[in-house]
């Protein structure tokens, strides 16, 4: 009788707990995008978005909701019914950089979301014109340091990522260089290549064409490990700048309150497709990384790059436009 009441007992406490994983997704599953088609993060999703539609036997859409920095987006998700059908796809810009960039945020991304994996990295090069004296990123500080103020830098606008890297960079290395904002990446990484600034912080995959014209030299990257694809061009921390390791990485959350379980799924299977050579050739022919990461890693990385962000946009005076 005890064996039966205990099986008993065990039963009951197994439909009681809720399975949500097994009948998920039930329907459409969205993932929304801060930005317009075409760029880091909306390419990302829409890879993520095919490959799953197949692995999970319903539609992965995508839905782009730009404007506002990335509040409109931001905030849909937050609000979003906390179910695993709506996924959100975004960068450093909506979780880490306008908490600090602006005096008021509609969500807050380390209590809104759930991080699940990192996706894609698009590595930052440090780029010199190549008609600079600079071989190296310390002939870059040096020249610096010798000419205060004198030297410039581009970026893709006021409190951008390419903004506050560079920034970054000075206030690790102490050092005092002009920004030049433009209106976006590809305008700045002109301006490096036609001499009009001396130096950029860019997407690796908008100098290429310019390194192999000989307008732009690279000196270093802003990453933890080198390039695979460039092997012999040293990280920033090789050459001897502290802390500095950011990229255009897009990645992969879900509102807070959606089922561990079904977190670990989409977890589970996102990575399982980021770690197959399709993604690998998939990004790498648009100049990115595959870079899936354990959730808590993901997280703990988001927690440290806010502290820093924090700490240079302070430090550098930077608002938003």
């Amino acid at each position: 009788m005890n064996k039966l009441l205990s099986a008993a007992a065990v039963g009951a406490a197994c439909l009681a707990t809720p399975a949500f994983a097994q009948d998920w997704p039930s329907q459409t599953v969205t993932i929304i995008v801060p930005y317009a088609p075409g760029g880091i993060a909306d390419i990302a999703a829409r890879t993520v978005a095919e490959a799953m539609t197949q692995e999970w036997g319903q539609e992965v859409i995508v839905d782009n909701r730009t404007g506002g920095a990335g509040f409109i987006a931001a905030t849909a998700v937050a609000q979003a019914e906390p179910d695993g059908h709506t996924l959100f796809v975004a960068d450093m810009g909506v979780n880490v950089i306008n908490p600090s960039l602006f005096d008021e945020v509609p969500y807050d991304p380390a209590a809104d979301f759930i991080p699940i994996t990192m996706i894609s990295d698009t590595p930052l090069v440090l780029a010199a014109h190549s008609g600079t004296p600079f071989e190296t990123v310390g002939d870059y500080f040096e020249a610096a340091r010798a000419a205060p103020g004198e030297l410039s830098f581009g970026s893709a606008g006021i409190g951008s990522l390419n903004h506050i890297v560079p920034e970054w960079i000075s206030y690790e290395m102490d050092l005092e260089v002009v920004h030049i904002p433009y209106r976006g990446g590809a305008p700045a990484a002109t301006a490096v290549a036609s001499g009009e600034v001396e130096v950029g912080v860019l997407a690796l995959s908008s100098v290429g064409p310019f390194v192999d014209s000989g307008d732009i030299r690279i000196l270093g990257v802003a990453r933890e490990e080198r390039v695979e694809s460039n092997p012999d061009v040293p990280t920033l921390i090789e050459s001897g700048v502290p802390n500095v390791a950011a990229g255009q990485w897009a990645g992969l959350f879900a509102p807070t309150g959606t089922p561990e379980d079904v977190v670990g799924k989409i977890h589970t299977d996102v990575v399982a497709f980021l770690e197959s050579d399709e993604a690998a050739e998939t990004f790498g022919a648009r100049g990115a990384i595959v870079s899936p990461m354990a959730q808590e890693d993901f997280a703990a990385m988001l927690d440290t790059l806010r502290g820093q962000f924090a700490t240079i946009i302070d430090a550098a005076g930077i608002t938003a436009e």
